[in-house]
């Protein structure tokens, strides 16, 4: 595999529909829809599946068909490999697993997503576009969602004006070179286990962490009120993942999914002190 560096995971996905040609890819309902307009702002069609409790396709797939798979919250990477097998044509969506095994016929993970950088995603393709792409000059500075929302937003808007495929910045790439990738890790491992020690029994979602995997969040699915009641008085700020899918859906039980930051130990125990 090589590597493609560009400028957000999104264009990863075009830069793939525009070398290999595709016409049209299964994608999971339950994933960003940032996928599903990447997707069609390239030209291709869209192709829904729903997924099980264990977050796997609930159907089966034509054996040529190009499939988006996301490796849901860097925890799935047992599914990753089986799917890979069973399909020639996976691209795996690596965004919520930046340190996961490249497998499938291509990946891609997103810097942003892990680290103190603004933008940025690592490609894993055999296949390289001769296309020439400017570089990626948007000046943004990092932040952290809790800490300073509005900029947070803003700067989401921003790289929602982002059409075009870019190569990654070289601010981008020089902060990305700065990161300490053994205490990242380490921390991730850290807070998850200690979140899990809290939520797990409430959980609906129950994804485990298996050796290897390097999670991008705790994702806390309550199935009791109060957890919600208790954010929401002691003014926590979360990231809400995918949501508002109708009741027939299965994916309508992961609605009131929230994203347990695993980067910030201070404000994990902020989250944690509330429910001990």
């Amino acid at each position: 595999m090589r590597i493609v560096k560009l400028n957000l995971a999104r264009n990863c996905i075009k830069y793939l529909i525009r070398t290999y040609g595709i016409n049209e890819i299964f994608v999971p309902y339950y994933t960003c829809q940032t996928v599903w307009n990447a997707i069609r702002e390239a030209g291709c069609k869209v192709l829904f599946y729903h997924i099980d409790k264990n977050f796997l396709p609930q159907n089966e797939f034509p054996k040529d068909a190009y499939i988006i798979y996301t490796n849901y919250f860097g925890l799935c990477s047992k599914n990753c490999r089986k799917l890979s097998d069973k399909y020639k044509n996976l691209i795996v969506d690596n965004t919520h697993a930046f340190y996961e095994n490249q497998s499938g016929l291509a990946s891609f993970c997103s810097l942003r997503k892990f680290f103190d950088v603004p933008s940025g995603a690592f490609l894993y393709t055999e296949k390289i576009s001769e296309e020439n792409f400017a570089q990626d000059n948007l000046d943004l500075s990092p932040v952290k969602f809790h800490k300073n929302y509005t900029k947070f937003v803003q700067n989401e808007l921003a790289l929602n004006r982002e059409k075009s495929i870019k190569t990654i910045s070289k601010n981008c790439e020089n902060l990305f070179k700065k990161t300490n990738f053994e205490k990242d890790k380490s921390t991730r491992i850290y807070l998850f286990k200690e979140y899990e020690k809290i939520f797990k029994k409430d959980n609906y979602i129950k994804l485990t962490l298996n050796d290897g995997e390097i999670p991008y969040c705790y994702p806390f699915c309550p199935d009791k009120d109060f957890y919600k009641e208790n954010i929401l008085k002691n003014n926590i700020i979360l990231l809400k993942l995918w949501k508002n899918y109708p009741q027939k859906f299965s994916e309508s039980k992961l609605n009131n999914t929230v994203a347990l930051p695993l980067t910030d130990v201070d404000y994990a125990e902020k989250i944690m002190k509330i429910f001990r």
